[in-house]
């Protein structure tokens, strides 16, 4: 029997939070065993049937509005999504404070039979408003130096220590749901809608893992304007927002303001390390938390670029954990839309320990909130 996730989708209105949609996306062995794309889908009893062959459609439902018997013919979205109704959803119990899953069993005559698992998650805190969250943006005066994977990868490590986590991007491609699914989420609303109106769709990633994704790269006065007293009232619901900002873009001063800290990745060269230098002379050295080396290899000359980022920052509090070394195994997960905490190569473990060492230290510092709040 397999296990897949059921990647949930919700839409906040005020402090109301509703679920939009879940989507399950079937592999190519499920899909072989269907024979089919286009399928009968038979809801009854808290159980989804599918089926590679067409049947006639029914529909009963309860006085109280819940689904008692569905059966409609369907096709999969993009050959391999399968979209459940709300209705299903709802007498499911799917909710945002459980852990979903749903356990595929395949069956004889092209049909495959899936359940919902859905498990309390452990000390969820759900107190109001009580949250002190800090934002953390991820920058450096240069495109392609790994801002997304080291976002996605420490906003990972602390949702997996029981944190509240929102992602934010400044670029409208929003691949941090590619590299958290190996896919594309449609939605209707994002960041700007918010920032507008006060509703749009957040994405859930992994468990304490959120996404608010972008809908394009121009912004308008007003939206810069109201940015800030959203960022603030994010605050009081998360533990920590963590922000992939393009540094082209005028919303990146906006970031970079509201942020608490900010982390540097590079890469042991030329340009990006003249990059580093300039964003710690621009921001200041009380700012930044941490330089992440990404993509390294143990060769002259970044050893010799790599010293002189050690002698730049050496005597501050700025944090230089081990690089982050080149590896082929990163590009893999990322094609699976795996995080390095879903991995248990040898190769990925020294990995984790250079963002388990930035998200420790993240945490100490809210913790000791006179090193964590700068004043200027």
């Amino acid at each position: 029997m397999k296990e897949l996730k059921l990647m949930m989708k919700y839409r906040k209105d005020g402090r109301l939070s509703r679920l939009n949609s879940a989507t399950i996306s079937l592999n190519q062995a499920m899909i072989n065993h269907l024979g089919n794309i286009a399928l009968s889908f038979f809801y009854k009893n808290k159980e989804i049937i599918l089926n590679g062959n067409n049947e006639s459609e029914t529909y009963e439902k309860a006085k109280n509005g819940k689904i008692i018997e569905l059966k409609r013919n369907i096709k999969l979205q993009s050959g391999r999504k399968l979209d459940l109704p709300l209705g299903i959803l709802d007498d499911l119990g799917v909710n945002l404070e459980k852990e979903n899953k749903v356990q595929i069993e395949f069956l004889e005559d092209h049909k495959l039979k899936l359940k919902l698992v859905s498990l309390p998650v452990e000390n969820l805190e759900k107190k109001e408003n009580t949250k002190v969250g800090k934002i953390i943006t991820i920058k450096v005066n240069k495109g392609g130096v790994g801002k997304t994977f080291i976002t996605v990868q420490l906003g990972a490590y602390l949702a997996l220590q029981n944190k509240k986590v929102l992602l934010l991007t400044s670029d409208s491609q929003n691949n941090i749901i590619d590299y958290c699914f190996g896919e594309r989420i449609e939605f209707a609303g994002g960041l700007k809608e918010f920032v507008k109106s006060g509703t749009g769709d957040i994405i859930k990633l992994r468990e304490n893992l959120f996404f608010i994704p972008l809908e394009s790269s121009t912004f308008g006065t007003q939206f810069l304007l109201k940015l800030p007293l959203f960022l603030e009232k994010l605050k009081n619901e998360y533990d920590y927002i963590l922000i992939d900002s393009i540094p082209t873009m005028k919303i990146d001063s906006v970031f970079v303001k509201a942020s608490d800290k900010i982390i540097i990745p590079t890469f042991c060269d030329r340009v990006t390390t003249e990059g580093v230098l300039n964003v710690v002379d621009e921001t200041g050295v009380d700012k930044v938390l941490a330089v992440m080396i990404n993509k390294y290899e143990d060769k002259k000359i970044q050893n010799l670029y790599k010293k002189e980022l050690v002698e730049a920052i050496e005597n501050t509090d700025i944090l230089f954990p081990n690089p982050i070394p080149n590896t082929s195994e990163i590009e893999v997960l990322l094609h699976k839309g795996k995080t390095i905490w879903e991995s248990k190569a040898k190769k990925i473990e020294e990995i984790q320990s250079s963002f388990k060492e930035v998200g420790d230290y993240i945490i100490e510092e809210k913790m000791n909130k006179n090193k964590f709040d700068i004043n200027f």
